[in-house]
């Protein structure tokens, strides 16, 4: 069973009983008894210094790595319209009607690039910006 304070013997000292601490040859202090740690101390005092520096080294490093994130807004340098897309509506034909100056499959191109649009389907109310410039 493990000695706990609750069950340690009680030692009382009586001043007939007491004798002064002894005293270092340095002066008037008391000689130090020698740091003891436990073995959860000893985690305690390596593993938590490591692990707020590893951490705030991750942060720095998720702060610089994140990637830029997209604006709603229409992008700055290229002219575009808004477009509402209704049913039956093609990324061809919304090409062909709003920027018939470019090649088609260039504007289609474009216009993904510009909404970041991963397929080709569109949804019926879906507000898309298509480029009007060369």
């Amino acid at each position: 069973m493990a000695n706990t304070a609750f069950s340690a013997p009680l030692h009382l000292v009586t001043s007939d009983d007491y004798t002064p601490a002894p005293q270092s040859a340095l002066g008037s202090q008391p000689a130090l008894a020698p740091l003891r740690l436990t073995r959860r101390g000893k985690f305690v005092l390596i593993a938590l210094p490591i692990f707020l520096v590893s951490a705030a080294v991750l942060m720095l490093l998720g702060l610089f790595q994140s990637p830029a994130n997209a604006s709603d807004d229409t992008p700055l340098g290229v002219e575009a319209v808004s477009v509402t897309v209704i049913e039956g509506d093609t990324l061809w034909g919304i090409a062909r009607e709003f920027a018939p100056q470019l090649e088609p499959r260039e504007a289609v191109r474009r216009i993904g690039d510009m909404n970041n649009l991963n397929s080709s389907v569109l949804h019926p109310g879906a507000e898309i910006f298509v480029p009007t410039g060369s």
